[in-house]
């Protein structure tokens, strides 16, 4: 498709204006939305193909002028290594590069002067690269929820789900938060669960052949110290015929489903509903990943919002943004959870419930909620904002009283990321 100076795949027109929400390709299309065409085209595949076309005008020496300054650019080509194959990150490449070239592009081209221009293709690429990066780590802290999708009454397209969440992202600061830390906990959650994994076959079970020489038995290595049994024993390991201890980990990953019970009374309103909006997202995570069932309780003086999201499904938006206010009634959510766990007819069977929670709540019924969960199979692990943590132990197996807002303490990760 025949753009200003590029013939661009009408596939690729298609993806640009889908995920940036434009009107569809039109024949009457401007100057101004055929050049954001070809910039995504480059940006998107890593090239285009010219066209040959005596007409001039300034749009065309405008796109002449960018497309031969952008492919001499190291910026702009580590732009292009960021964007390759990435429709969402293209697009939001060229609304940055345009945005920032506006106000030069309102001139005409034979004005600007070439190291002017340098300088402002190179800041918009630094831009633009900066934007994508931004994007993908609140992507990846948002990941496993679902926004919707995103269409007005008419059926009328708003863009992809990136620009979507870019919008929403832009006037909630709140939500930009969450998604950070929640990108952050899911890093750390996620070397906790391939630590737990390294660290499962610890268990010395038996003795077999093999070619391991840091298992090797004591009488196979008193081999090496002699020189006729020397290489017998170098032979047997190039064989894998030498005696080796067998190691095992009876620790089994993805047990149950995660139910986790965040306190949403006024005292959480800020800095504490965040972190622990952001725990819930990256127990989401090891969740899906681990294909468990994954449930979330919303919860003040009584239980205001469940979410069930079954393996493979997404945590619904509005689960992020049910407001803190009320008291705390640790009891009522945990004897729901129960609830659920039950309900979920040996679907939730052996279950680990999170509370986290910065309020104080009558205790009197914990030790029958704290026995009934045993019979369950269930575990309980509560994290306290605040207060502490012997605080929790009523109706927990476990329990953590968290200091840092920013991050997880080091014996918080532990115990909250390898359930």
């Amino acid at each position: 498709m025949k753009r200003l100076i590029f013939d661009v795949p009408r596939w690729h027109v298609f993806l640009h204006r889908e995920a940036r929400g434009l009107p569809p390709v039109e024949d009457n299309d401007s100057p101004h939305l055929k050049l954001e065409d070809e910039l995504f085209d480059r940006l998107y595949a890593g090239g285009s193909e010219a066209v040959a076309s005596d007409d001039k005008t300034d749009w065309k020496d405008w796109a002449e002028k960018l497309h031969s300054m952008c492919g001499d650019f190291p910026a702009f080509q580590r732009l292009t290594q960021e964007c390759l194959s990435d429709t969402d990150a293209s697009a939001l490449a060229v609304e940055k590069l345009l945005e920032s070239l506006k106000p030069h592009m309102r001139q005409s081209p034979d004005t600007v002067q070439p190291p002017t221009l340098r300088r402002a293709v190179t800041g918009a690429c630094d831009k633009a690269s900066a934007a994508i990066e931004a994007h993908r780590e609140v992507s990846e802290g948002l990941a496993g929820v679902g926004f919707g999708t995103g269409t007005h009454t008419g059926g009328r397209r708003s863009g992809s789900q990136a620009q979507r969440l870019s919008l929403r992202l832009k006037r909630d600061e709140r939500l930009r938060r969450i998604a950070l830390l929640a990108g952050k906990l899911k890093r750390i959650a996620l070397a906790k669960q391939k630590a737990k994994v390294r660290h499962g076959a610890d268990e010395v079970t038996d003795v077999e052949l093999g070619s391991n020489v840091s298992r090797l038995l004591p009488s196979e290595m008193m081999k090496l110290a002699h020189q006729k049994l020397r290489l017998p024993l170098l032979a047997s390991l190039s064989e894998g015929k030498a005696m080796q201890y067998r190691l095992d980990g009876k620790e089994s990953l993805g047990r149950g489903p995660l139910v986790v019970c965040l306190d949403k009374s006024g005292s959480m309103d800020g800095e504490r509903d965040i972190w622990a909006t952001a725990v819930a997202l990256a127990l989401l995570e090891v969740a899906q990943r681990q294909k468990r069932a994954f449930a979330m309780l919303a919860f003040d003086g009584v239980v205001k919002h469940e979410a069930i999201v079954n393996a493979g499904g997404q945590l619904p938006a509005d689960a992020l943004f049910v407001a803190c206010t009320g008291g705390t009634n640790i009891t009522g959510v945990i004897h729901r959870a129960l609830e659920v766990i039950e309900e979920g007819n040996g679907a939730m069977k052996k279950a680990d419930v999170v509370l986290v929670t910065d309020g104080g709540s009558d205790v009197s019924a914990g030790p029958a909620i704290k026995h009934r969960a045993t019979e369950l199979g269930v575990t309980i692990l509560g994290l306290g904002i605040g207060v502490e943590a012997a605080s929790l132990l009523p109706w927990c197996d476990e329990a953590h009283s968290v200091s840092r807002l920013d991050t997880a303490d080091e014996a918080v990760a532990e115990s909250v990321f390898t359930l």
